[in-house]
């Protein structure tokens, strides 16, 4: 293979270096990812590259340039549709475990990274990044309500155990991000510029902590069935396909590949997250394979990319 290809596979390849590096990682460690209290550590991290990660975008976020037009619309509506349509339909049918990984796979929001993708794939950013806002807003909002339904678990403890999760990743990070910029305006200074490769190796991190944990789960829960867990993974793949697909259509003519990319990329870590918080790990595992599966379609979009620039 020659240089130039080289170079071609190099940046699609860092999107799936993290996953292959957990899981190999956790085979050779059998790390426990617990803390001596008993506390799940892999959840505190990726908690915790969440927030780092939705501060440092708000950070370099101009609300100003942030423009919703009528094709945010229905993505946001699918979004929702997402989550709610392909759960109803699998519970209707007798399948309450996929039904509920189906609801965390398709309710999630738009990922962080999205616009960083869009900008390696030189399309409109800002229709990305008003639909990142868009989307994690009102997804997150709709899931105080839907996760109790989804669940099924109505009682005051559980449903201000979610409220408490969603402002701990969502409101502090906004707060924070706000007075950064006060004081920044304030003392008459810019607003940090965090460089792209700081979120993009969080995001690193937590598709490794990610991996690792989804390996442990399966190392410590050998009653699960392979053929549970192709369903799931297929599930997620039709999803993630349909998202895509969906998206290119309700962007029109203006903005396919945009809308596409707003509704196919997800912020997985956020429903991984809420999966292990609120759901069971096989509901996490939903989300866990989208993970791959968008990742994969955004290693190849880069890859189509980066050969057709180098053809002109």
């Amino acid at each position: 293979m020659g240089k130039r290809n080289i170079k071609l596979l190099l940046r699609p390849a860092m999107l799936m270096l993290p996953f292959g590096l957990g899981i190999i990682f956790q085979l050779a460690s059998n790390v426990s990812w617990k803390t001596a209290s008993g506390t799940s550590l892999s959840l505190l991290l990726i908690r915790a590259g969440l927030m780092m990660m939705f501060y440092f975008v708000l950070l370099k976020i101009d609300f100003r340039k942030l423009v919703p037009v009528k094709e945010h619309i229905p993505v946001v509506m699918a979004n929702a549709f997402m989550g709610v349509v392909p759960f109803l339909l699998l519970r209707a049918i007798g399948y309450p475990d996929l039904a509920l990984a189906a609801f965390f796979v398709g309710i999630t929001p738009t990922a962080n990274a999205a616009p960083v993708v869009m900008d390696f794939l030189e399309g409109k950013v800002e229709f990305v990044l008003t639909g990142f806002v868009l989307t994690n807003f009102f997804i997150d909002v709709a899931l105080i309500f839907l996760l109790p339904w989804a669940t099924g678990n109505f009682n005051a403890q559980f449903i201000a155990g979610v409220i408490k999760q969603l402002a701990v990743i969502v409101l502090v990070p906004f707060i924070l991000a706000i007075v950064t910029r006060w004081g920044c305006a304030k003392l008459k200074r810019q607003v940090p510029k965090v460089p792209g490769m700081v979120t993009f190796s969080i995001w690193c991190a937590s598709l490794f902590v990610i991996s690792a944990q989804s390996t442990m789960f399966f190392q410590q829960h050998r009653e699960i069935t392979l053929s549970k867990v192709l369903v799931i993974a297929l599930l997620s793949f039709a999803i993630c396909a349909i998202n895509f697909t969906c998206g290119k259509l309700v962007g029109g003519k203006t903005f396919s590949r945009e809308a596409s990319q707003t509704l196919g990329q997800k912020n997985t870590t956020l429903t991984i997250f809420l999966a292990l918080s609120f759901g069971t790990p096989v509901s996490a595992l939903g989300p866990t394979f989208y993970v791959l599966w968008h990742n994969v379609w955004n290693a190849f979009q880069m890859y189509r990319h980066d050969s057709m620039k180098q053809k002109q």
